[in-house]
C-alpha cells in the first residue's frame, strides 16, 4: 500500500497537468455540492416559516440531493488523491484534522436534514423546525469546511 502511495505522490509531483486536474476536481466538487446545498439551505430556512411555499421548497430540496451527493463524492475522491500526494504533511496537520472533523459534522448534519425531510413527508409539520436548523447548520459547516480547506496550504 505504501508503495502505491509513494508512486502516486511521485507522479503527482512530476505532472503539473495532473495536479491541476485533481485540484480542479476538488474545487468542482465543492462548487457543485456546496453550491447547491448552500442555495437550497438558504431557501429552506426562509420557507420553513411560510406554510404556502413549504411544499414547493420540499420538492426543490429533494431535487438537489443527487447534485449535492455527486459533489461530495467528487470531493472525497479528489481529497483522497490530494491526501496521497502528501500523506506526511496531511497526517500531522491540525488544520487538516479540523477540516475532516468539520466534513464529518457536515455529513452527520446532512443525515439529520434528510431525517427531518422524511418526517415532513410523513406529515409531521413540526419537523420543519429541525429542517430549518439543519439547513442553517449546513450553511455554516459548508463555509467553515471551505475556510479550513483554504487555510490548509497556508497554515498547514
Amino acid at each position: 500500500m505504501m508503495a502505491l502511495i509513494d508512486d502516486w505522490a511521485s507522479m503527482y509531483s512530476h505532472y503539473p497537468l495532473l495536479r491541476t486536474f485533481v485540484g480542479f476536481l476538488h474545487v468542482s466538487g465543492l462548487l457543485v455540492g456546496g453550491g447547491f446545498a448552500i442555495a437550497v439551505d438558504r431557501l429552506t430556512a426562509l420557507a420553513a416559516g411560510h406554510g404556502p411555499v413549504r411544499s414547493a421548497q420540499l420538492h426543490l430540496l429533494r431535487s438537489t440531493h443527487s447534485a449535492v451527493l455527486a459533489g461530495i463524492a467528487v470531493l472525497v475522491v479528489s481529497g483522497v488523491l490530494l491526501l496521497g500526494a502528501d500523506l506526511d504533511m496531511y497526517l500531522y496537520s491540525k488544520v487538516f484534522w479540523i477540516k475532516m472533523g468539520l466534513f464529518g459534522l457536515l455529513l452527520v448534519n446532512g443525515a439529520w436534514l434528510l431525517r427531518a425531510e422524511r418526517e415532513i413527508g410523513r406529515g409531521n409539520t413540526t419537523a420543519w423546525t429541525q429542517l430549518r436548523a439543519a439547513s442553517a447548520i449546513s450553511l455554516v459547516l459548508w463555509l467553515a469546511t471551505t475556510l479550513a480547506g483554504v487555510a490548509l496550504p497556508n497554515i498547514g
